[in-house]
């Protein structure tokens, strides 16, 4: 006969160390979330004016000439 044991045993959790964990994951989704809008908005920018275009306007938000 196989009956199950049920054990009366505390298991420690440190609420820390799960605050930490969550907030790592839900960052790194954020993080891919904003690269891939950042992507896509790049690929719709050289889409519509050109790849030029997209350069010269690059380089005229770093220098502001």
């Amino acid at each position: 006969m196989n009956a199950p044991i049920i054990t009366k045993d505390k298991i420690q959790i440190d609420i820390a160390d799960e605050v930490m964990s969550f907030t790592l994951k839900a960052g790194a989704v954020v993080c891919a979330a904003i690269g891939i809008w950042g992507l896509t908005c790049l690929v719709a920018a050289l889409a519509n004016v050109g790849t030029v275009k997209v350069i010269q306007g690059y380089i005229t938000a770093i220098t502001g000439f």
